[in-house]
């Protein structure tokens, strides 16, 4: 024989007040007609109860709510590197920043408009939703090592916890 209990309501059956995080109340299963029935009842409503159908009792309590963390750094945040790293030179840097603008134009910050070859070089031509122009960012040729790389500091970039960073800093 299979039995299928309902899930705590979260509210009392008998006043019909609403338990909030972290307070106690009492569950009951009440044997109907060969089904478990569960009800719930604040500390106050328990002993008011009909207790004559009770099969079984216990204690619980609503579960606190974890704080929201935000897990992944914002699109602000991804797209102010993009366009600081615009005019760099360094590969490593060239390659990430081609992997933000992948980022964006999934979050849809940036468009393909176009490609165009130059020499031996490819570059992706984007259209900016959020200034309305164009920009374009020069699609490297990464080797499986260099991807690991950049795919590392974007890893670190989305679990970025800010930090105060003093003003003499640069």
């Amino acid at each position: 024989m299979e039995w299928s209990i309902n899930r705590g309501s979260h509210v009392c059956s008998l006043c019909e007040k609403t338990f909030p995080e972290e307070e106690v109340y009492l569950s009951a299963l009440y044997d109907e007609n060969n089904e478990f029935l569960r009800r719930d009842f604040c500390v106050d409503c328990w002993e008011k109860r009909d207790s004559e159908n009770s099969f079984s009792y216990w204690k619980t309590k609503i579960s606190k709510k974890p704080e929201k963390v935000e897990k992944y750094a914002k699109i602000d945040v991804f797209y102010d590197l993009f366009n600081k790293l615009e005019n760099e030179e360094d590969l490593s840097r060239i390659n990430f920043r081609y992997v933000l603008s992948l980022y964006l134009m999934r979050k849809k910050v940036l468009k393909l408009k176009s490609s165009r070859k130059s020499n031996e070089n490819e570059y992706l031509v984007l259209h900016n939703v959020k200034e309305d122009n164009d920009t374009e960012v020069l699609k490297p040729k990464l080797n499986a090592e260099e991807v690991l790389a950049v795919t590392d500091e974007i890893g670190k970039l989305v679990n970025y916890t800010p930090q105060v960073i003093p003003d003499n800093a640069s």
